[in-house]
């Protein structure tokens, strides 16, 4: 539960405790006054039930004498390095060892660099698409010759925090893919970055997907030839682009508007090869037929 006070019920509260209101704010960052319909509304507070992904760190709240946050401000904060507890998601609240996990700590920091470069929210939009494709796109409808590779980083991050390995991808708990989710967020909330995915007859785009093989450490060696292999994310682009929306549009993946009227775009791959490829062995059929 969570209590919110216009400027006049935390003018009255101030009166009442002699406490410094910069304080109180800090301490209890959902007391902030807010104005609820007109500036000169007379005192009155709001009582809301907290519904989100993220929880209140047990150690912070200890330090605050008890008193819960209201993390809908700092949805951004999966983790608190702190006193070492995990956040987010259905794991939230387990204590891990942060001191062996650089990997989880340089995460947690790039995605704080990335909420106040684009907003809390827009951050946590692209993590939450990002985690979509990761646990999700990739696992069930796709599986890209490259997701093996992350899946076997993901158990090993389990096992050496001396949990059980998961079978399966959706069993795994949301820490393990954080590295790699928040690189993901990272290019996806980037303005420049989503607008060069968009795709383009000079094939400019082909370094948002080269982008998006150096953040998941998967590179090869070997050119990118295809932007299949990142299947369905070309396809949810080019469909996002119909109507007029890149990666970062805090409404990508919501229903296209009514009145709208979507605008044709070319499914273009980053290179030829894939088609040339396709051609011959067609006409390789063809020849023993």
């Amino acid at each position: 539960m969570v209590l919110t006070l216009n400027n006049a019920a935390f003018t009255r509260l101030l009166a009442y405790t002699g406490l410094a209101g910069d304080n109180l704010i800090k301490a209890i960052p959902s007391l902030k006054p807010r104005t609820f319909k007109s500036p000169a509304e007379p005192p009155a507070i709001r009582i809301s039930f907290l519904r989100t992904l993220a929880a209140d760190c047990p150690g912070c709240r200890s330090r605050r004498g008890g008193a819960h946050a209201d993390t809908r401000i700092f949805p951004n904060k999966t983790a608190c390095l702190r006193h070492g507890y995990w956040l987010y998601g259905q794991d939230s609240g387990r204590h891990l060892d942060f001191a062996v996990r650089p990997d989880l700590t340089a995460a947690q920091r790039r995605l704080d660099k990335v909420a106040m470069r684009c907003g809390p929210s827009a951050a946590m939009r692209a993590y939450e698409i990002a985690s979509g494709y990761l646990q999700y796109a990739w696992r069930i409808d796709y599986h890209p010759y490259w997701y093996p590779t992350l899946l076997d980083r993901w158990q090993e991050r389990v096992r050496t925090e001396g949990a059980l390995a998961a079978r399966s991808t959706w069993q795994l708990p949301s820490w393990a893919i954080h590295p790699e989710c928040t690189a993901l967020a990272a290019v996806f909330a980037s303005p420049y970055w989503a607008a060069l995915a968009l795709p383009a007859r000079g094939r400019q785009h082909w370094r948002f997907y080269q982008r998006l093989l150096a953040e998941l450490a998967i590179e090869d060696g070997t050119p990118l030839r295809t932007m299949r292999i990142f299947d369905p994310l070309p396809r949810d682009i080019q469909e996002q682009v119909r109507w007029g929306r890149l990666l970062n549009d805090p409404d990508w993946g919501a229903p296209p508007p009514a009145a709208a009227i979507p605008q044709t775009v070319p499914f273009i791959d980053i290179t030829d090869d894939y088609e040339r490829s396709i051609g011959a062995l067609l006409y390789s059929r063809r020849a023993t037929t």
